[in-house]
């Protein structure tokens, strides 16, 4: 490839004997910019320094006169250039070059010491065939992600805050050149991937920086040689890319690697020796022989596009250039607290001026009340004076020492004037001041608004900050369900509450599992079906009416509503022949322990899942609805509040009590006037033209005495929409009004109340429960009486409850986040003795322990449970980096259950688990659909 640059470069100089101008100097820098590179990347320092020289000769040939001299000379140095790359080790050749680069014809000849420098380069120079080439082999110590113990804070800082950022830069380069096939994508692929390296480097870490490196290796040819990879080679850079991630995450978290590091670091390295023995022309081909597919499919190479390729990805050029600063958590958690409080502050101030207001309103009129009585007494004394004329003091028997009297009289009158005007002018003061501070409230006020806008944003992050996980997940369930499917996300750029959206990752991850290894098909059977080889899932993000909406659709082989309704009967959660809509059905897979799948897999088949999503949105104040077709696919709809903080809400009262109804699920309020309220049977119905619904009283929800309702009395009726197309009309009593209010969770200590997330304070300084209508709702139908006698017969499966006891912080994280993202309920304790005091309040169904703990190690904590009678059936697993007999032995006499030496795998882990968990499904049939 080089000659052949060489030989087209001095063909055009060699073109009809034209002497040289501008435009030929340019192409001709141009072309020797690229061979430079390419000489760089072979390390043929020699030759690659004598280019650079005719570079700077051509320079200065742009800024001289052309001459024939020169013209000549330079197409002989072109020459002699072809000729030493034909045969780089001829040193005859060499010398050659080396005088012809010498002649004093050229601008910038060589000198006699750069001449004998470049000789000794030339001679050393020689071409690695594929046979010198030696393929190399992976070892484990080449994916470690250890970091170095006398790192510089300020560099383990830089690490842990780059990183992730990096590798998602890199992901998302390398789906864009996946997708678009954009050269301008790979080159910054390739940049990204070099500074991974550098900073796995500086910071000892050999598997990123192994990993990065031999990417760089395959992405240098790719960009070099403006080729593209073929769809074998794109599979196993994304697979690596993946990978990289997850290195990451075990870096920042300061994890194991990936048990997959160590084959996809030897299949990367196999591509680069291929690269390096047969061309870029393998990049379009198979996979080498180590890392080769049994999948039959031939993929034609793909060619470079003509079209210029499109622009690097300006967020991220954009997110480098604005300065972060790093806040803790512990901080931010504070300022969110401090700004609830202060609005709740401004709202009482709001209510403390309102009621100034209304005093001074009142002083006024008393102050009128009080002129219009001392101007009743002066005329009551006017007229005494006129009944009694011998008082008056012009009568000629009038007494001059009861002119006194008079006298004093009139001046106690005329004193009480000029103190109600003085009361008149400190209350127009008073009042003006009062305005004034009304005034100053209102900046206040929105000065507030705008700090808790600001505060907010702090917390809103861009959904995309998640697609690069949620993409990963996504291709990691394909390849374990040896399925295709593509995943496409709209509206990355809605800002999510980051709280919000942590809450939802794991709900989705259980979605995206779900729709992979229920919804869509085999290949195989997408293609009997009529539809693409490669299913879809579209995830879409929005935000509607102060809610965060997801819809999450694939287009699989939907819903089975009839081996639902089989499963259903067969587990008594359902009469055989009961007749339930589609809806219904569809809504069964979201109750505990039900599963259609027979066999246990790494993404299903325990029973634990969707009854997981469906919890945990209706804990984030969320609903979830399910809309299925049978062989067009599903529909997975989730909507939560958009803010953790700020909350919408009416206040009403219930009973002797008022209450914040979430205005989540308020779809209507209408006026019992607008309906009619009737009895149907033992329930009560609300007719509003041609829609029916159910009539629930808000007292009932809450256990309150209930008000009276129908008749003749008018009362607000606000129409709840449960999801699923299902609504009921709820009467309430007195709407105080409609406010923004601060939401305050209930606190660790208390229990979760079914559709009480929290409350909030009022202004007058009050607490009032926070009421989620459709969570409550559902509740108490469940809680109906029918439910309850079936509750007596048969007790639902709850998620087993496992115990992580560790004193590593990421010890603890790596197995909760595992545990978690597999379904189980997990809590975790620092050492023995922290365990024991929370087995004694509530004891799991198993425990996972480390060995050396301060306080109290594992083999004690093993000890003390295995001689209480009350928890000695608790299996516990111990999971340490001690391997030797003698603490086998140990912990074998102390009552261990498994004994896992470090590093372990997620596969072996999660089967010990479920090998230890002997929970049994109840068999008893229940008479209704539990909803």
């Amino acid at each position: 490839m080089l000659t052949h640059s060489i030989v087209e470069l001095t063909a055009s100089w060699q073109k009809d004997n034209v002497i040289y101008d501008s435009s030929l100097i340019a192409e001709s820098t141009d072309a020797l910019t690229m061979v430079c590179r390419a000489l760089e990347t072979l390390n043929l320092r020699g030759i690659h320094l004598l280019l650079g020289g005719l570079q700077v000769n051509l320079q200065q040939m742009a800024v001289t006169e052309p001459t024939q001299a020169r013209h000549s000379q330079l197409v002989r140095c072109l020459q002699s250039v072809q000729e030493h790359l034909s045969e780089i080790e001829n040193s005859s050749v060499q010398t050659t070059l080396i005088d012809l680069c010498r002649s004093p014809v050229l601008p910038c000849p060589l000198s006699e010491k750069q001449a004998e420098f470049l000789g000794q380069l030339l001679a050393l120079a020689s071409i690695q065939t594929a046979k010198d080439i030696a393929k190399q082999t992976a070892v484990s110590t080449d994916v470690s992600v250890e970091i170095q113990d006398d790192l510089d804070p300020n560099l383990h800082d830089m690490l842990i805050v780059e990183l992730p950022s990096l590798t998602d830069d890199f992901l998302n380069s390398l789906q864009k050149v996946i997708e678009t096939g954009s050269l301008q994508d790979l080159d910054a692929a390739r940049r990204t991937a070099h500074t991974i390296k550098g900073l796995g480097n500086m910071a000892g870490i050999q598997g990123l920086a192994n990993l990065t490196h031999e990417l760089e290796n395959i992405l240098d040819t790719l960009v070099d040689t403006q080729s593209l990879p073929g769809q074998k080679l794109k599979d196993d850079l994304q697979e690596a890319a993946d990978c990289l991630a997850a290195m990451s995450e075990s870096v920042t978290d300061k994890m194991a690697p990936p048990d997959n590091a160590l084959p996809i670091l030897q299949g990367i390295m196999d591509w680069s020796y291929l690269l390096k023995t047969e061309g870029v022309s393998a990049a379009a081909g198979e996979r080498p022989e180590s890392v080769a597919s049994d999948s039959p499919e031939d993929e034609t190479p793909q060619k470079a596009p003509k079209a210029n390729p499109a622009p690097a990805v300006a967020d991220s050029q954009e997110r480098k250039e604005e300065n972060f600063l790093r806040v803790p958590q512990t901080l931010l958690d504070n300022l969110f607290r401090i700004t609830g409080e202060s609005n709740t502050l401004t709202s009482q101030q709001d209510e403390s001026i309102t009621q100034l207001r209304t005093l001074t309103r009142t002083n006024r009129e008393r102050q009128r009340h009080l002129q219009h009585l001392i101007f009743e007494l002066e005329q009551q004394l006017n007229e005494y004076y006129t009944l009694h004329p011998e008082l008056d003091p012009e009568s000629e028997g009038f007494d001059p020492l009861e002119m006194d009297n008079y006298n004093e009289m009139h001046t106690s009158l005329s004193r009480l004037h000029e103190s109600a005007a003085d009361v008149r002018e400190v209350e127009q003061e008073m009042d003006a001041q009062i305005r004034h501070l009304t005034d100053l409230h209102v900046a206040q006020s929105g000065l507030q608004k705008e700090n808790l806008s600001n505060i907010l944003s702090t917390r809103l992050v861009a959904v995309k900050t998640i697609s690069t996980r949620v993409q990963r997940i996504m291709r990691q369930a394909c390849r374990a369900a040896e399925k295709k499917a593509q995943l496409k996300i709209e509206g990355e750029d809605t800002l999510v509450d980051s709280q919000i959206l942590t809450q939802l990752t794991d709900p989705l991850m259980h979605i995206i599992r779900n729709a992979v290894d229920h919804g869509l098909e085999t290949p195989q059977e997408r293609l009997d079906a009529g539809k693409p080889e490669e299913g879809l899932l579209k995830l879409r993000f929005y935000q509607e009416n102060d809610e965060i909406r997801i819809a999450c659709e694939d287009d699989g082989s939907g819903i089975d509503t009839d081996k639902v309704r089989s499963i259903a009967a067969q587990k008594g959660l359902v009469e055989e022949h009961a007749i339930l809509s589609d809806t219904e059905l569809q809504r069964i897979i979201l109750l505990p322990g039900f599963s259609t799948r027979d066999e246990v897999s790494q993404l299903s088949g325990r029973g634990i899942g969707l009854d997981v999503v469906n919890q945990q949105i209706m804990r984030m104040q969320g609903t979830l609805s399910i809309d299925s077709t049978r062989g067009q696919g599903t529909l997975f709809e989730l909507s939560m509040p958009a803010s953790s903080l700020m909350i919408r809400a009416l206040l009403v009262r219930a009973g002797r009590q008022l209450v914040a109804l979430s205005s989540h699920g308020i779809e209507q309020s209408i006026l019992s006037l607008d309906g009619q309220l009737h009895q149907v049977g033992d329930d009560y119905r609300f007719t509003v033209g041609d829609e029916d619904y159910r009539a629930l009283a808000l007292e009932t929800l809450l256990a309150e005495p209930r008000a009276q309702y129908g008749g003749d009395n008018i009362h607000p009726v606000l129409i709840i929409n449960l999801g699923q197309g299902e609504k009921v009309a709820l009467m309430v009593k007195e709407i105080i009004a409609h406010r923004e209010l601060v939401f305050k969770e209930m606190g660790e200590y208390l229990p979760d109340i079914p559709g009480i997330p929290g409350v909030t304070i009022l202004a007058n300084g009050e607490a009032a429960p926070i009421i989620d209508l459709p969570a409550r709702v559902l509740h108490h139908q469940t809680s109906h009486i029918e439910f309850s006698e079936l509750l007596e017969s048969e007790t639902l499966p709850d998620l087993p409850k496992l115990m992580v006891v560790d004193d590593s912080i990421s010890a603890r994280k790596a197995l909760v986040t595992l545990l978690k993202d597999t379904g189980y309920e997990v809590s975790t304790a620092i050492d023995g003795l922290d365990a024991l005091n929370q087995i004694r309040k509530e004891p799991p169904d198993l425990i996972l322990t480390d060995l050396e703990m301060p306080r109290m190690s594992g083999i004690e904590l093993s000890s003390a449970i295995r001689n209480n009678a009350a928890t000695s059936d608790i299996p516990v697993i111990m999971i340490t980096s001690r391997s030797s007999d003698r603490h086998r032995n140990e912990a074998k006499a102390a009552g261990i259950s498994s004994y896992l030496s470090k590093p372990w795998t997620e596969n072996n882990l999660l089967d010990q688990v479920q090998t230890h968990l002997k929970r049994e499904v109840p068999e008893a049939a229940p008479e209704k659909v539990l909803m």
